[in-house]
């Protein structure tokens, strides 16, 4: 059952209407969040050359991709 089921299921039983209100309102507030952030994030869309895009992702691999020391 995927996640979008998963939630349709949960929601469909439900009998409490003011419940199902605040789930409503909680989705709105999600939604408008999500859109803030992308929004926010296009900004940056593009911002950086592919060069310099491929050395960062070099940077973050050398960086962080290798556990330093005994574990």
């Amino acid at each position: 059952m995927t996640v979008k089921a998963q939630l349709i299921a949960e929601i469909e039983e439900i009998d409490n209407p003011i419940a199902l209100v605040q789930i409503f309102e909680i989705m709105q507030l999600i939604k408008q969040n999500i859109t803030k952030n992308n929004t926010l994030l296009s900004k940056f869309s593009g911002c950086l050359s592919d060069d310099d895009a491929q050395d960062m992702r070099s940077i973050v691999n050398n960086e962080f991709n290798a556990i330093e020391g005994e574990w």
